[in-house]
């Protein structure tokens, strides 16, 4: 029976500990950062617990208690704060204030319990049975404790059996289920042990059970019914920022998300409503006869023009649902219906269907959406497309090469939508494994970018705009000529406004410091020929940095 107990407590500690690892890989959101607290903190508890199995002295099984008192104190309150944001509640901050003071003044009471009886008193120590215990007697403070904790197990279950309740989508009603489940084997062992079972009562704590039990369901929830749901995967892509209508629907087609100029569309549409507006199936079918129907029969709203497009919600090899895209044709379809005799109305038409359309709206809007997240950059992304278009008037572009390598500038860090607000505005260095996170913008932004055609190879300009020419850069470690032309104008104008703004945690540098910069770089980071170019563009005056930042921000 020692060894039985033994092996569980090996386990369980084993789970929590490759749980924790899991999600510190794959972590998406504020829900994993809970669950992982939660992890941790249950980590902590089954170790010390562990620990305390072993021990033969009264002093070494209180070190170990207080160790796993050290999870034990936080465990209940990590779950409560990962259900509220599984469930979509937000708890006070008054609330959250008051509890984590109790909790330190809880642990306070563990800690110096050689000294005090706040938490129990001790009377004994024994080795007498399966495992060592020690003999005490529980105040107060400790008998409040376990209703607090009772407390937190009653709201986590009403949370969760609410919107169990509520939803219609079956991937979601299984995760909640899950999650559940893993509540439920937990609070059973927990009165278990408050109750008490003949001949293990104060000899080994039974929840250890119920943890690893409620950590297997975890594990379930987390691997076969990801926690990652249709509405937050909406949103780390940013559309509610677009200008376009936007409205996400699950695998059930139940509607989980719509932004504001959706609602401003229809405003008859309702979170957890089944049913797609007939206009946007309308729309849809019309865009489908666009090669056999130039006079479509598009929406209408306030004399706008609305045309609607559906893509699949994928996320990691998963499909979430679709998204349907309301695109405000008004200035094409007029277009189109003043050139609807001529040839080239025709041709344009054909290839208009044949490829996805980014207006210089939607760019903007983009690149505004990015610099609203980035708040140590300031219009960044404006200047790196202004400074690449006076490189390329240099080499001698055309007139559209460079509005295409514009564009490009303007979209270079839209993979930035993916970098999570804590990082991408810290205002003190970042560690290795925040960088880390930090480089993943360009591959994020190359995925988000490789279906815009209207715009050739404008994904290269996010992908590599941080390789070097030496080939130690990021993401591919390309080198030289292997990298394309427009990402090496890209990432030296790149290079050349980070020198030269103004930062959170720093000034601008001097212009003849950042000019000595580049000659240092040139052949290693900086194509030679490039920092040529921008040298003599500094000096003729046509590229100011101060002027540029004060038309710019």
């Amino acid at each position: 029976m020692r060894y039985f107990f033994l092996t569980i407590q090996f386990i369980c500690c084993i789970s929590l500990f490759n749980q924790s690892i899991y999600l510190i890989k794959h972590w998406k959101s504020m829900l994993y950062s809970y669950l992982l607290l939660s992890c941790i903190t249950g980590f902590l508890n089954t170790l010390g617990y562990l620990a305390a199995l072993y021990t033969e002295t009264i002093d070494s099984y209180i070190t170990a208690i207080q160790l796993s008192y050290a999870g034990r104190v936080w465990y209940a309150f990590t779950l409560l704060l990962f259900t509220a944001e599984l469930c979509k509640k937000t708890i006070p901050t008054i609330i959250k204030t008051i509890i984590m003071l109790f909790n330190t003044i809880t642990y306070g009471f563990i800690i110096t319990t050689r000294r005090n009886n706040l938490y129990y008193t001790i009377t004994g120590f024994s080795t007498d049975g399966l495992f060592p215990r020690l003999i005490r007697q529980n105040s107060q403070w400790h008998n409040l404790f376990m209703v607090v904790q009772a407390i937190y197990m009653i709201v986590i279950f009403i949370w969760l059996f609410s919107e169990l309740h509520k939803t219609n989508n079956r991937l979601e009603k299984k995760k909640f289920l899950f999650v559940i489940l893993s509540m439920i084997s937990q609070s059973i062992f927990f009165i278990i042990e408050m109750i008490g079972i003949k001949g293990l009562k104060g000899y080994y704590d039974v929840t250890m059970i119920g943890c690893l039990i409620g950590t297997l369901f975890q594990y379930i929830a987390i691997l076969r019914y990801d926690l990652m749901n249709t509405r937050e995967l909406a949103e780390k892509f940013m559309i509610d920022r677009l200008s376009e209508g936007i409205i996400a629907v699950d695998n059930e087609g139940v509607i989980q998300y719509f932004n504001k100029p959706a609602q401003d569309l229809f405003p008859e549409l309702k979170i957890g409503d089944k049913k797609i507006p007939q206009k946007v199936i309308t729309m849809l079918e019309d865009g489908k006869k666009i090669k056999e129907k130039l006079n479509r029969e598009t929406i209408t709203i306030e004399e706008r023009f609305f045309l609607a497009e559906e893509n699949e919600l994928i996320q990691g090899g998963k499909n979430f649902g679709k998204v349907y895209t309301l695109i405000d044709e008004t200035e094409h379809i007029r277009y189109l219906k003043e050139k609807e005799e001529t040839r080239i109305q025709q041709l344009e038409i054909e290839n208009y269907k044949n490829q996805v359309r980014l207006s210089n709206e939607t760019i903007f809007s983009i690149a505004n959406a990015v610099e609203a997240r980035d708040k140590r950059t300031g219009r960044h992304s404006f200047r790196v497309a202004q400074y690449a278009v006076l490189i390329a008037e240099e080499l001698g572009f055309n007139e559209e090469e460079k509005e295409q390598l514009r564009k490009t500038g303007l979209l270079h860090d839209i993979g930035k939508i993916g970098v999570p607000d804590a990082i991408l505005n810290k205002p003190t260095t970042l560690t290795e494994e925040e960088y880390e996170i930090m480089k993943t913008h360009a591959l994020i932004g190359s995925e988000i970018l490789k279906d815009f055609t209207s715009i050739p190879h404008v994904d290269e300009g996010a992908k590599y705009h941080h390789e070097r020419y030496d080939g130690s850069g990021y993401p591919m470690g390309l080198k030289g000529e292997d990298i394309p032309f427009n990402a090496r104008i890209i990432g030296i104008a790149d290079a050349f406004d980070a020198m030269t703004s103004n930062r959170i945690y720093r000034k601008g540098l001097d212009i003849n410091l950042v000019k000595d910069e580049l000659q240092k770089w040139s052949g290693s980071q900086f194509d030679p020929k490039l920092v040529s170019i921008l040298i003599r563009l500094i000096e003729n005056g046509k590229i100011n940095p101060e002027k540029m930042l004060q038309e710019n921000g």
